[in-house]
């Protein structure tokens, strides 16, 4: 495939997805990450801060920020084919470029504000510097490791292309006198880590472990086939096979062919860490994301020496994007955010304002996104819980003791603090009714049922008289 095909292809296709953008309403994800970039820190539970900086950047226009990711869209798929060009030719680049182009997880990472989109486009910058250095001009794995220490910045499992260049130089005997140009690469990477680590060791590492060292290491078969059927569906089942496939070949093939080797070696980590994610019902995609990309130029320029094998890619291309086609919803979050504000208007008259409160952090994050807004606590709170499990928990609450200089009891002189909500009136909205919430008010009462954009059946409630859970 020529390039101004090509080029052609990535331009109409972002303007499809800007368009798309900018008819469709915000996603709880995107909602989440928006509140993210109001309460900026060095890390975050799902990961490093990136994402909630280039959302910073834009200031407060969140719509206009939405837009820069049809743009990264095409900046990815264009980095892509020059880093597949440069290790294969133009056609196998082109065509392995249109293969993640159709894929279901790329275009909803083109449309939707988060970290897959920034990550990979920096990682695909990263590896073609490496490949120029790789090809004689050493000084550009300065520009390699560079590129790649900002692609650390949203997301953790970039490291694993840094180790997979780590590990491709280290197998070269031609390419071991990089070593200290490649040992500059890690140390830009480990000083890019460095900030989200260190928040995270802050919290006990509870964070990017998401449990203990027994749950994240133990086996779950129905996790484990959770997180299969999710990775299945990001990258369609037609190019799961393939790239499967596609696989075995490689390993097969990395002996006898350098190109092979490269990309074997460059792709080995991030597949291990997926096949580690799988077994423990983790999150495999993004470290399929970062693998996919070299894995499909080596798929493609193998398949192109045969027909059938030929046939077999276009047909995976062309049922890819109709899962794509499939996989496009435009959610009407706005609805239920006016359903809970009519809600609210049945809560007793009271000195102070209500408040609302969501099951989970992306239902609250999308409800305040829709509620007027300014700083301080969220608009919109999660249920709260002796445990720290996402962003909210770090956040302002309605459970939080501010300090008053009065002691609240008086037979608790020592006491110093007092809660501002006690007695206040909030609305609920959740699929269960969770004791937190049944147990720190006076009286709760269901109001409606509703269905929620995302097929979810969930219940509004009137919570009356908050006066925090009982010790």
């Amino acid at each position: 495939m020529k390039a101004k095909w090509l080029f052609s292809f990535l331009f109409l296709l972002a303007l499809a997805r800007g368009w798309w953008v900018a008819s469709s309403q915000i996603s709880p994800q995107e909602a989440y990450y928006w509140m993210c970039a109001g309460r900026l820190a060095t890390g975050f539970f799902d990961g490093p801060a990136g994402t909630a900086l280039l959302v910073r950047a834009f200031g407060e226009g969140f719509e206009f920020a939405r837009m820069f990711w049809p743009v990264m869209g095409f900046l990815t798929g264009w980095a892509g084919w020059m880093f597949l060009r440069r290790v294969y030719d133009e056609g196998a680049a082109g065509w392995a470029v249109v293969l993640l182009n159709v894929l279901p997880v790329f275009n909803r990472a083109s449309v939707e504000v988060g970290p897959l989109m920034p990550s990979l486009g920096l990682a695909m910058t990263g590896l073609v510097l490496a490949r120029v250095a790789w090809d004689g001009r050493r000084a550009a794995w300065l520009g390699a490791g560079l590129a790649l220490a900002l692609a650390l910045m949203f997301r953790y499992e970039v490291a694993l292309l840094v180790l997979g260049l780590v590990v491709a130089v280290g197998v070269s005997r031609r390419h071991r006198s990089d070593a200290p140009w490649l040992a500059g690469v890690v140390v830009l990477a480990a000083a890019a880590l460095w900030p989200p680590l260190a928040w995270n060791a802050s919290l006990e590492w509870i964070p990017i472990l998401r449990g203990t060292w027994r749950s994240a290491i133990g086996f779950d078969p129905g996790r484990m086939a959770a997180s299969f059927q999710e990775l299945v569906t990001a990258f369609s089942i037609p190019v799961a096979c393939l790239i499967a496939a596609g696989l075995v070949v490689l390993m097969r093939s990395a002996r006898l062919h350098a190109r092979a080797g490269f990309i074997a070696a460059l792709c080995l980590p991030a597949w291990l860490w997926c096949g580690a994610a799988l077994y423990t019902g983790g999150d495999a995609i993004p470290a399929a994301w970062l693998g996919f990309l070299p894995l499909a130029g080596f798929v493609v320029a193998a398949a192109w020496k045969r027909s059938s094998a030929r046939i077999a890619v276009l047909a995976a291309i062309l049922l890819a994007a109709v899962f794509s086609a499939l996989s496009f919803r435009n959610d009407d979050w706005k609805s239920l955010a006016s359903e809970m504000a009519m809600a609210a208007r049945d809560l007793p008259a009271a000195e102070q304002s209500g408040f609302f409160i969501a099951e989970d952090p992306g239902l609250a994050a999308i409800l305040g996104y829709h509620f007027p807004h300014h700083a301080g606590p969220p608009p919109v709170f999660v249920p709260e819980s002796p445990d720290i499990s996402s962003q909210f928990g770090l956040w302002p609450s309605y459970a939080d003791f501010v300090e008053d200089a009065a002691p609240a009891n008086e037979y608790f002189t020592e006491e110093k603090g007092a809660n501002p909500y006690v007695g206040r009136h909030a609305v609920y909205v959740g699929k269960d009714l969770p004791q937190t919430i049944s147990a720190a008010f006076t009286e709760v009462v269901p109001v409606k049922s509703v269905l929620a954009p995302d097929g979810r059946q969930l219940t509004i409630y009137l919570c009356l008289g908050y006066e925090t859970l009982p010790l």
